[in-house]
C-alpha cells in the first residue's frame, strides 16, 4: 500500500467508515466523495497528485474497480476542466448524508 495514503485511511477510519482494507466492522458507514479542483477545509478533505492516484486509493476498497466507474471519473474530469495528470482534492462523506457543493462533482 502507497504510504501517503496512511492520513487518509487513519482520517477514514476514525470517522466510522468501513469500505477499507482490513477495517469492516459490521456497523460502519460507506463513504461517498465529491472531487474540486480545491480544497474545502474540512478534515476528510484530501489531495491527490493524479487521477491515477487516486484510482490506487480506490482500488484498496474495490480491488476489482469496474470499468465503468473508471469511465465515470475520467468524464467528472472532463466536467471540471481537469486534466487526469494534475493534482486535485477528494472530498469525503457518509453516504447517506446530502452534501452540498455548487463546485463538485458527486461520485
Amino acid at each position: 500500500m502507497n504510504s501517503n495514503f496512511k492520513p487518509i485511511l487513519e482520517a477514514l477510519i476514525k470517522e466510522g467508515f468501513y469500505q477499507l482494507p482490513e477495517q469492516h466492522p459490521k456497523t460502519g458507514k460507506a463513504f461517498d466523495f465529491k472531487i474540486t479542483p480545491y480544497s474545502l477545509n474540512t478534515k476528510l478533505s484530501f489531495k491527490f497528485e493524479s487521477m491515477n492516484h487516486f484510482l490506487e486509493f480506490l482500488k484498496l476498497s474495490e480491488p476489482e474497480l469496474s470499468t465503468e466507474k473508471q469511465e465515470i471519473l475520467q468524464t467528472t474530469f472532463i466536467e471540471l476542466g481537469l486534466s487526469s495528470e494534475d493534482f486535485f482534492y477528494v472530498n469525503f462523506y457518509e453516504k447517506e448524508k446530502t452534501w452540498k457543493c455548487d463546485y463538485c462533482i458527486n461520485m
